[in-house]
């Protein structure tokens, strides 16, 4: 017996069905976030978002130049504050075109290896995915990477059906915009590159979205060493986080800075960290690289635990403390508002991995989207693996959840469809497809439960 009564699948199948669903839902997606934003359009930033504010202040003003961080971020508020003066909501602001840029990417991937539906419904998810409306005002790195990714794979497979000339420059835009944003993406990059000559076979198609990339990054690497008159590789922390997750101070599990912190830092880690701080830029970095490296190859048994830890830490879920709402809410209501905004979280982020996990196991050799599980999972595999040997927390999954969720929509639209027997056929007639599917869901509810025990009761208290 169907749980949704007939009328209103039939009603909510025929809207997914409707040429024009995408440009409401959108509409009602960007509607959502001009809400919550005029919430909290003067609240001060957090994280690492008043280091973007200053870095791109630093562009506009030509004063002190600080290549601490990352500068893709950075320099797109300067040329956004550079057209609407520098502001905090204007800040804010600048995320939602990229929201609307990553809606539209996914929908058009999502149209390319499956129905209408299912692309309306990807949609239509992530317009109220909780950490896609609350980032969505947040000028850091998370929607911007979700943008390139989403952008990199849609690309990349448009490259391959079709090597014309605009998806083979718009591949190697989103590959350089990406590695601006996000350094620690290169291996993306590369197995992008990898995926085309696999499927091409031709090295010119491979090689020109990464020429197109080097020449936005070079031109990064020109501007930074014209502003600080020394080579500076994209930024100047490129290594600390490496660092922070190997060295003989880095719990086992909870490697990511907040935990750190909530954990105690030792004073030989005080210490330490304090020395590397008095050396100048160029030799602090090296320095993070050669202390990480040398601490792996002296306890190499250690690495590889931290990384299993780390790689189970990734696919937690993200924990909200209803920031920046907490700076305009009672203590109680802030509690309920945290509670509540993670609890939907869970919900949606649960069942989007149960049912790509499913349909992975469940998927039919003949349809598009088994066929393009290489750009999907291969993406998001090497996006996630420099956390994995770094720091490593859920926040860090946010740009691979949309690939992922590509498998779940699928399924979701036939499952709504009422073909629940025909889309689960094969773990029926395969009791040993169907254990280690069941065992794969299992691994996934213990690093649930894991995440919970150790976010709530061991980091908490």
């Amino acid at each position: 017996m169907s749980v949704v009564p007939n009328s209103a699948r039939r009603s909510f199948l025929e809207f997914l069905e409707w040429n024009r669903a995408f440009y409401v839902i959108l509409a009602t997606g960007l509607a959502l976030r001009v809400l919550a934003l005029s919430l909290v359009a003067h609240i001060p930033l957090q994280n690492e978002a008043p280091g973007y504010m200053r870095m791109a202040a630093q562009l506009l003003h030509h004063q002190n130049f600080d290549p601490y961080w990352p500068p893709g971020v950075p320099c797109y508020l300067y040329f956004v504050q550079k057209l609407f003066g520098e502001s905090i909501l204007v800040a804010r602001a600048s995320i939602l075109p990229i929201y609307m840029v990553f809606t539209v990417f996914l929908f058009l991937f999502v149209r390319q290896v499956a129905t209408l539906r299912a692309a309306n419904l990807a949609a239509l998810i992530f317009a109220f995915y909780p950490p896609y409306v609350r980032d969505s005002f947040n000028p850091s790195t998370e929607y911007p990477a979700a943008a390139c990714v989403m952008g990199i794979v849609l690309f990349m497979t448009l490259t391959e059906k079709k090597p014309s000339f605009a998806p083979i420059v718009l591949t190697g835009l989103a590959m350089g915009a990406l590695i601006l944003v996000r350094p620690s993406s290169l291996l993306l990059v590369a197995f992008a590159s990898y995926y085309l000559f696999r499927r091409s076979r031709n090295v010119r198609i491979a090689i020109a979205p990464l020429a197109i990339a080097a020449i936005l990054v070079s031109a990064w690497l020109w501007e930074a060493y014209r502003l600080t008159g020394r080579f500076v590789a994209i930024n100047d922390s490129n290594s600390q986080n490496f660092f922070w997750g190997n060295n003989p101070y880095t719990p086992l599990y909870a490697t990511w800075g907040e935990a750190q912190g909530e954990l105690g830092i030792p004073a030989g880690y005080r210490s330490l960290l304090a020395g590397i701080d008095r050396e100048p830029p160029q030799v602090r970095d090296r320095l993070y690289t050669e202390l990480a490296l040398n601490y792996i190859k002296l306890r190499p048994g250690l690495f590889v635990l931290r990384t299993f830890n780390r790689a189970r830490a990734y696919f937690g879920f993200p924990v909200h403390y209803a920031e920046p709402l907490k700076n305009i809410l009672g203590k109680k209501t802030r509690i309920r508002a945290a509670i509540l905004v993670t609890l939907a979280d869970v919900f949606f982020y649960w069942t989007l991995i149960a049912l790509a996990i499913v349909f992975l196991f469940n998927a039919d050799k003949t349809s598009l989207v088994f066929d393009y599980r290489l750009s999907l999972l291969g993406a998001a595999l090497a996006y996630a693996l420099p956390y994995w040997a770094s720091i490593s927390q859920p926040r860090y999954n946010f740009p691979v959840v949309p690939l992922l969720a590509v498998f779940a929509v699928v399924l979701l639209d036939l499952l709504l469809q009422g073909r629940a027997s025909e889309a689960l056929l094969p773990i029926r007639e395969s009791v040993r497809r169907r254990n280690v599917m069941l065992l794969v869901l299992a691994a996934f509810a213990y690093i649930q439960v894991e995440w919970i025990y150790v976010n709530y009761f061991r980091l908490r208290g």
